[in-house]
Parts: structure tokens; sequence; C-alpha cells
């Protein structure tokens, strides 16, 4: 834990946390990053659509603070089939629509995602 602490400080002093603090290498993704990885998983899966969002930072201890995003959007409620699946995949549900939030889903789980969609719905 302390080699962790240690770790995160460290990039704070180099000015790298950016990079190297996900945290702030999600938070930072332009958003036309987004919608090109979510467009490929639409793409990839053959379900859904891309939708523009907002993602809380800190599952929403700042409130009132919102970071623009993107999602995949698929119709239904499809979050127990998402969580259960090997990994699970974290998404909300609204107005019987499904929502995968890109904003915190590491690039190279884009595939692993595409993948659940299909197994899920």
């Amino acid at each position: 834990v302390l080699d962790a602490l240690q770790q995160v400080a460290l990039a704070y002093l180099r000015r790298t946390a950016g990079t190297e603090v996900p945290f702030w290498r999600m938070a930072t993704v332009p958003v036309d990053e987004l919608r090109r990885r979510a467009t490929a998983i639409v793409e990839s899966s053959g379900m859904g659509q891309v939708v523009d969002t907002a993602a809380l930072p800190g599952a929403g201890s700042v409130p009132g603070v919102e970071i623009p995003s993107v999602g995949v959007a698929v119709r239904g409620d499809w979050l127990a089939a998402l969580r259960s699946n090997t990994p699970p995949v974290i998404a909300r549900t609204r107005d019987d629509i499904t929502i995968i939030d890109l904003r915190a889903v590491d690039p190279l789980d884009d595939e692993l995602v595409a993948a659940a969609i299909n197994a899920s719905t």
C-alpha cells in the first residue's frame, strides 16, 4: 500500500499523473476518442448505438461536476446479464435503455465490452 501511495505521489511530483494515474488517464480522454471507440464497439457487436453522456468523477463524490463522455446504448435492461459476464461489465439503465459509459473503460477492454453485449442481448 505504501509503495502504491509513493508511486502516485511521485507521479504528481514528476507531473506525469495524467498518464500514470488511472483516474486522470480516464478523466482526460478526449470525447472524440471515446466516440471512435464506441463506434467500433457498436460495429463489432452489431448492436446498440453511440450516445453522448456525462460521467460523474469519483462515482459522484463531487456533486454537480460532470465530464462529457460517450457510451454505447442498448435497448432493454441488461444490467444483471452484463454484471454476471466474465469479466463483469458495469453499466446503468434509464428509461429501459442500458448505457455503458466508456469514460471508465480501459481501451484494452473494448473487445470484452463488445463480447459482453453480444452475450447479454
